[in-house]
């Protein structure tokens, strides 16, 4: 279903603890109501302020159309620009704070029905004779259904499955059929950036899985920054230390993950994040450079032609 506003708080807590309660925890009086069952709900909601804190839900995206919120998940708090997206676990606690009070933030947060997305892993990543014997009760191997928390850059592909998925929303309210249809192309989507995210991580030179993960798990917490405040330069030695590792050591182990140096990394994202300001948007290239961590307009316009092959105003005109 799609919200216009966010639900009850007091309600959607207590539906979230029954829906997704701990099996290992102490079990319920046999007076007790049966666990509710967590739909597939949408939020696309228009807010200036919002704190929605410690809300234990399904396997969850956050990302919004205009705007940053903020997302809270385990040890860690992210900003979220429109260009990314955070995921949640099931299970998982959250916090969604937004603070914007001159303008509204539009979110469009997907919060899986109740073990959709575990049950989509388990379809493709088993083989089709297991699927047919044993299509309901097939264990999902531990982890393997998990994201880390960090944040991300959408994808071409997801991109385009979020945004048709907004277009069925805004149009006359869709049937169930058509939501989940609609729905398919983001799971797709999300499990290729899953299979990248290990592709990753398996790239880092490091002996144990155990070792690769943990050094992953550091390196996204700089990533995190650069995504979310590409405006900002930071140095070398402040990004290894957002890491907890030593410079040399985070570079090298950056470079490993990326394929690219921080520096080259945050060039590449002001670059991608400016695209759709000059495609979908009549703001000045300067007012875009801006936006985009570069006082200086000729500074934009010699990086946009390195990377894009072309000027902004010949990017923008072809676009158009």
């Amino acid at each position: 279903m799609f919200l216009k506003e966010f639900p009850d708080y007091r309600q959607l807590k207590e539906r979230a603890d029954s829906a997704f309660r701990d099996p290992s925890g102490p079990a319920a009086p046999s007076q007790a109501q049966p666990a509710f069952e967590w739909p597939l709900v949408i939020l696309n909601t228009q807010a200036t302020q919002c704190h929605r804190p410690d809300i234990k839900g399904p396997f969850s995206l956050f990302t919004n159309l205009s705007g940053t919120s903020y997302v809270s998940a385990g040890n860690k708090k992210v900003a979220v620009p429109p260009d990314c997206f955070f995921l949640t676990n099931r299970a998982q606690h959250y916090t969604l704070d937004i603070d914007s009070p001159g303008q509204p933030i539009e979110t469009f947060n997907l919060h899986l029905g109740q073990d959709l997305w575990e049950d989509f892993v388990k379809a493709h990543i088993s083989a089709a004779p297991q699927l047919l014997d044993n299509p309901i009760s097939l264990p999902l191997e531990a982890g393997s259904s998990e994201f880390p928390n960090l944040l991300q850059r959408k994808t071409p592909a997801l991109d385009a499955a979020l945004a048709r998925l907004h277009r069925l929303g805004a149009a006359a309210p869709p049937t169930a059929l058509e939501l989940q249809e609609h729905l398919v192309p983001v799971l797709h989507a999300l499990l290729q950036q899953k299979q990248e995210l290990h592709r990753r991580c398996n790239q880092l030179a490091a002996a144990k899985a155990s070792a690769r993960a943990e050094l992953f798990k550091r390196i996204a917490l700089a990533t995190d920054y650069l995504l979310a405040y590409p405006d900002q330069t930071p140095t070398l030695e402040a990004l290894a230390q957002l890491a907890c590792l030593s410079k040399f050591h985070f570079l090298r182990a950056f470079s490993q993950v990326h394929g690219r140096t921080p520096h080259q990394f945050l060039l590449q994202h002001r670059i991608e994040r400016s695209l759709p300001l000059l495609q979908k948007t009549r703001l000045p290239v300067g007012e875009v450079a801006l936006l985009c961590g570069y006082p200086e307009v000729s500074a934009f316009s010699r990086t946009f032609r390195k990377i894009v092959g072309c000027s902004p105003a010949r990017y923008r005109l072809a676009r158009n």
